[in-house]
């Protein structure tokens, strides 16, 4: 749960935000749920690092930001609040990325 911290990742993970978002400095994760530190990433089958949901309904996938974009999952970025599966919740766009592998999903 220490350590330095992906850009990509501060911009993906739901509850990471920028506490000087023009500027991309001071990035705080201590919003992030202690489940997504311990969740597997089905692309790399690891549980070290962060893990996201998929943001489709029911599909039970979690993944690392960087295995996902490394796989070429699909991003789709959605501005404002509820708009989608990952959105931030103080009206800031979040990004949403689907898994696309139907053989795990339910």
């Amino acid at each position: 749960m220490g350590g330095g911290l992906h850009i990509v990742c501060a911009l993906l993970v739901p509850e990471v935000f920028f506490k000087d978002p023009e500027g991309r400095d001071g990035v705080d994760r201590s919003k992030v749920p202690l489940r997504r530190w311990k969740e597997k990433c089905y692309v790399c089958k690891s549980s070290n690092g962060c893990a996201i949901d998929c943001s489709e309904p029911k599909c039970p996938l979690a993944f690392h930001v960087t295995c996902g974009l490394r796989e070429e999952l699909c991003i789709e970025y959605r501005e404002g609040r509820n708009k989608g599966g990952i959105v931030a919740a103080q009206q800031t766009g979040k990004f949403k990325i689907v898994a696309r592998d139907d053989d795990k999903r339910q």
